[in-house]
């Protein structure tokens, strides 16, 4: 059942690439525009980094400004494409811009994350108390060490967060959705979403992994091209994998 989600919601992306293009082309040329503009000159080594903070030379402003563009282009990009897939609205030049419906999204997005926090700790607690025995039992090797992080912190806290973010594709569609609507429809299929958690992580890995051998400079055009390219790909599929979620367990509709 996982990988049915995870294929079908890849074929809403790639066996749909006009609609996934019609909803969010526009508005990623535009965030390209930002990162043109921008990233060059915040892509930088850790050192490097490092360095600039102890000097207080950080380009903070430009930091939030991206982050600032770059949350809103997404929202707008994310409520347009639920909208586009469950109630089959078309865009025109770029998806209408529903300001009420993206706040709310952000809204519960927030929630959502807030609930999240108290567990985030716990677990954290946790894996790092296993991971830190394990890095000096090991001589100092970190890959056991971010494995069991990976499965004691971030597959638990993704898989409860995603059956919670179940819901969020109706906050892009309505006003008044619970923010535990996604929860309650999901009962029962925890193991279904940890198994589609697992698959998303493998497929952002492996893009990230190909990022890092085709390009040794990050701050590089190319680079930045590479990255745009794969974080649309990654919150494309993301938020599909969201919207066929809520269509399944929420709206029962069947996967085809």
């Amino acid at each position: 059942m996982s990988l049915r989600i995870f294929l079908h919601s890849l074929r809403q992306v790639f066996g749909n690439l006009g609609g996934a293009l019609q909803v969010s082309g526009v508005l990623m040329l535009v965030q390209f525009g930002v990162l043109l503009a921008f990233g060059q000159s915040m892509m930088m080594d850790e050192d490097t980094m490092r360095q600039m903070m102890m000097q207080g030379q950080m380009p903070w402003g430009r930091f939030v400004l991206v982050a600032l563009v770059s949350t809103l282009l997404w929202l707008w990009i994310v409520v347009g494409w639920h909208r586009y897939i469950l109630l089959n609205e078309q865009p025109k030049l770029v998806p209408t811009f529903r300001a009420d419906r993206m706040l709310g999204y952000f809204g519960k997005s927030i929630l959502i994350g807030l609930i999240l926090l108290p567990l985030g700790f716990v677990l954290g607690f946790v894996g790092g108390g296993v991971a830190s025995g394990l890095v000096h039992g090991s001589g100092g090797n970190l890959f056991p060490a971010l494995i069991v992080m990976a499965l004691l912190v971030y597959v638990p806290l993704a898989t409860v967060g995603t059956r919670l973010a179940t819901m969020l594709p109706g906050a892009a569609l309505e006003p008044g959705v619970p923010v535990f609507s996604g929860w309650e429809a999901t009962r029962g299929a925890t193991v279904t979403i940890l198994g589609v958690v697992a698959l998303s992580a493998i497929f952002t890995v492996i893009l990230d992994f190909i990022g890092a051998r085709l390009f040794s400079s990050p701050g590089s055009v190319p680079a930045l091209i590479y990255e745009l390219v794969m974080q649309w790909v990654v919150a494309m599929v993301g938020a599909s994998i969201l919207t066929t979620l809520y269509g399944h367990y929420v709206e029962k509709r069947p996967l085809v």
